[in-house]
């Protein structure tokens, strides 16, 4: 072989060898394993805002990760953002609610409201609590056009009854968006933030102090109450909002006869026992809504011999 040509050969032979020694990675992928995904239950990197208030989502709620992860399996094949799961969970000073979405994420705002209404029936949304949020995820759906199913098929409500959140309610899903009803113990400070692996909106609240609970007969804790409270918003006894007939339910208890009632003050009656004694009975609507009334103090009178 002339000398040039095996001078040419021995060039392109080194030239594959250094090519091979230094390796690239694929365009768009980490040259080094990522980190682990951050678990739906992890606590966030700061505390609540302040009182009564929620951070939007900047640039619609898509944060941008530092380095890109494989797409996970999404829940529909149409292009779009889907709502797969609910969860709800208790954590040392505060209360959390989780949206999962396959697809990406959505913008998201949360806001304190009167009343939540359905959309877009206009029905009211029952929840239990003193306060009440309106939760909107916009540019999102649980409905697939491609399998004709919903990528969240429930539950529609969730009662985890926690020392603040209490109730989360489906509130609409209508022309890409999806609104939720949360019904909270008290006012105080939440954080509404996006987290990713896998895509997800959390909802934060700070556990705030109650103070003990005045009732003292038939429910007699927050929690009793607030699930007495929830069932009354749905139409279930309404005699619990009658302070008359919480105090008569309380008197056939004990004698199971027809108790003479009589109110004798605001939120104070007076109870004649079968043998004549007079109880007194006050009780109290202990928020700041509508409500249950529950019995706080019971003074029971002396019969009418003396003994």
């Amino acid at each position: 072989m002339p000398l040039v040509k095996r001078l040419s050969a021995l060039a392109v032979v080194a030239g594959l060898a250094v090519m091979a020694g230094c390796g690239t990675a694929p365009a768009g992928q980490p040259s080094s394993p990522s980190a682990r995904p951050t678990s739906s239950t992890s606590a966030p990197s700061s505390g609540p805002s302040a009182p009564g208030s929620s951070v939007p989502s900047p640039g619609g709620g898509k944060p941008a990760p530092s380095s890109p992860a494989p797409s996970p399996s999404r829940a529909c094949a149409a292009a779009g953002t889907y709502l797969t799961a609910v969860r709800t969970g208790q954590h040392a000073g505060f209360d959390r609610v989780a949206f999962e979405f396959s697809g990406g994420l959505p913008a998201y705002a949360a806001s304190v409201v009167k009343t939540v209404y359905s959309d877009t029936k206009g029905d009211v949304v029952p929840l239990a609590g003193q306060v009440l949020l309106r939760v909107v995820f916009r540019g999102a759906t649980t409905w697939c056009p491609e399998s004709a199913a919903r990528t969240y098929a429930g539950p529609h409500v969730l009662t985890p009854y926690y020392p603040r959140l209490l109730v989360v309610s489906t509130a609409g899903d209508f022309e890409q968006v999806l609104s939720f009803g949360m019904g909270l113990a008290a006012p105080g400070p939440y954080r509404m933030y996006a987290l990713t692996g896998p895509d997800r909106v959390v909802l934060d609240v700070s556990h705030v102090a109650l103070g003990r609970f005045p009732g003292i007969w038939d429910i007699t804790n927050w929690q009793q109450y607030w699930k007495s409270q929830y069932a009354w918003d749905n139409g279930h006894q309404p005699w619990l909002s009658n302070p008359a007939m919480v105090v008569e339910a309380w008197s056939r208890s004990r004698w199971h006869t027809t108790p003479v009632v009589r109110q004798v003050g605001a939120g104070t009656f007076q109870v004649t026992e079968p043998d004549g004694r007079v109880d007194t009975v006050s009780g109290m609507r202990p928020v700041t809504v509508p409500g249950p009334w529950v019995i706080t103090k019971i003074a029971y009178g002396a019969a009418p011999n003396g003994t």
